[in-house]
């Protein structure tokens, strides 16, 4: 254990990464319980005031978006990226350790802080109202966590293209290490974007500018384009490790090559381009003219060819494949059918009429969780277990995996495609109590049931992979799923025994 936290080795430093990861998702889905609790009923419920309900709520986006994703993804391409390009390590050791441990620092701030601010942080409240020091320690927070993904995405950058095997061209790197170059460098772009926003945003707060308030000349719309400009490709950053994770399990367990490589290349490099080109289908309603409207609108079904490349890929690998349906597979076929919900709700979003109806509403809600707890989770938990024996040298419990999956998936259907319904009927995001109707009442219970559903199955999950860690039988550590072909060099996995 001490060597494994003062390690600055790959296998060890991702490990620490998934680890806080699954620990935040754990306190992320907690409050999230919490959030739909409330809910349950109209009226005050479990907390005691709106203020309390919102500090819950903007702490639970948070971790959930840059304590849970971000750090998972980063975690597994820690643990893989030196692997598949066969190099001993990533390319600056300390400076990956020192990117790591910057989050735990960032995530107590956020935590202790607890601001009631939204994940958003919009002007003019984050600015004028949000009550110190809790605004203050989110703000400093997300600087650090900023910080720390671009020190990240500089690491891999330079291990995959200048570290790689020298008979390794790019081209023949796994399809992950794609996943992994194309999200550290939309990171590289974007992030210091929201960096300037916080700084200017901070320095409002203290009274000394006025970058957004309009009495001293200030636009509050301006910090939504610096901040839709940054967390419109974070989107992409969020799904594209998921996607490269599913691009490694699907051929494995299909038990045939990934039926066209050159067209998940091209699909990445199109979304890493198009994830910039459509920040501003998040402000329609917020008076842009009829032509920027009509500019992000195409931009954002430009990602629709994009994604459906992957699906298409997926599907024409599986098709004709001898499929093996172990867990991993199972969490795969589930974020594709996800998937395909999701994007057929973005859609709905991104044609401006139609957007004029769902915008701030649960239909947004229902769609943004429907990516973040169907595709991006459900690829992730697919890569926990599948990565299992590797980690731990032993295997999870099969039977508990799949009783999970049918929990999550299950709950998931019922929590978000309810809220999509929600919104349709009108009750705005971001509520404390809600207009007492009876088909609101209703699609909020069948959606606080599902939540409690996932939160089941995550319990499940936790108590899979602690047992399973310390009493799972022994795997085949060269081939522990019976695939019929070799798994990653497990031997890595052990920095500290000279093999």
């Amino acid at each position: 254990m001490w060597e494994i936290l003062f390690s600055t080795h790959h296998t060890d430093i991702g490990l620490l990464y998934i680890v806080f990861s699954i620990t935040a998702v754990m306190i992320g889905g907690a409050l999230a319980m919490g959030i739909r609790t409330e809910l349950f009923l109209p009226g005050q419920q479990v907390f005691p005031d709106s203020t309390t309900f919102h500090r819950v709520f903007t702490t639970h986006g948070i971790t959930m978006l840059f304590l849970w994703v971000l750090p998972f993804g980063a975690g597994v391409g820690n643990y893989l990226v030196p692997i598949m390009v066969r190099y001993k390590d990533m390319a600056w050791p300390k400076l990956n350790a020192i990117a790591f441990w910057m989050i735990p620092v960032a995530a107590g701030l956020i935590w202790l802080g607890f601001a009631d601010t939204t994940w958003n942080l919009y002007p003019p409240y984050s600015t004028t109202k949000a009550p110190a020091p809790a605004a203050d320690m989110l703000i400093f927070g997300l600087k650090i966590l900023g910080l720390s993904s671009i020190l990240g995405s500089i690491n891999f950058i330079v291990t995959i293209l200048k570290m790689k095997h020298p008979d390794l061209p790019l081209m023949k790197t796994s399809l992950f290490v794609w996943s992994i170059f194309t999200a550290s460098l939309i990171l590289l772009v974007s992030l210091p974007t929201f960096t300037t926003a916080l700084i200017m945003l901070y320095t409002d707060r203290l009274g000394v500018t006025g970058f957004f308030d309009p009495t001293r000349g200030g636009d509050p719309i301006a910090y939504q384009h610096l901040f839709w400009f940054t967390f419109h490709p974070e989107v992409y950053v969020f799904v594209i490790p998921a996607i490269g994770m599913m691009y490694e399990i699907i051929p494995r367990f299909s038990r045939k090559p990934i039926f066209s490589y050159q067209s998940g290349v091209t699909a990445f490099v199109l979304l890493a381009i198009v994830s910039f080109a459509s920040w501003g289908h998040h402000m329609f309603s917020t008076g842009e003219s009829f032509t920027e409207k009509t500019v992000f609108m195409v931009g954002t079904l430009a990602a629709v060819p994009a994604s459906a490349m992957h699906v298409f890929n997926w599907i024409a690998t599986m098709w004709g494949g001898r499929v093996s349906f172990k867990s991993p597979m199972a969490y795969v076929v589930g974020g594709i059918v996800t998937f395909y919900l999701a994007g057929a709700g973005g859609v709905v979003n991104t044609a401006m009429p139609l957007d004029f109806i769902t915008h701030d509403t649960y239909w947004v809600v229902g769609h943004m969780h429907l990516f973040l707890m169907g595709i991006i989770t459900f690829a992730f938990i697919a890569f926990i277990y599948y990565l299992f024996p590797m980690m731990t040298g032993r295997m999870y419990n099969e039977k508990a995996a799949m009783i999970q999956f049918w929990l999550l998936f299950v709950g998931v259907s019922l929590t978000f495609i309810t809220q999509h319904l929600m919104g349709l009927y009108g009750q705005p995001r971001r509520v404390f109590d809600y207009v007492p109707t009876e088909p609101l009442i209703l699609m909020n219970q069948i959606s606080t049931i599902g939540a409690w559903t996932i939160g089941t199955s995550m319990v499940l999950f936790i108590a899979n992979l602690i047992h399973s860690a310390m009493k799972g039988r022994y795997a085949d550590m060269n081939d522990p799923f019976q695939l019929g072909e070799v798994y990653y060099d497990y031997k890595r996995k052990e920095p500290h025994i000279e093999h």
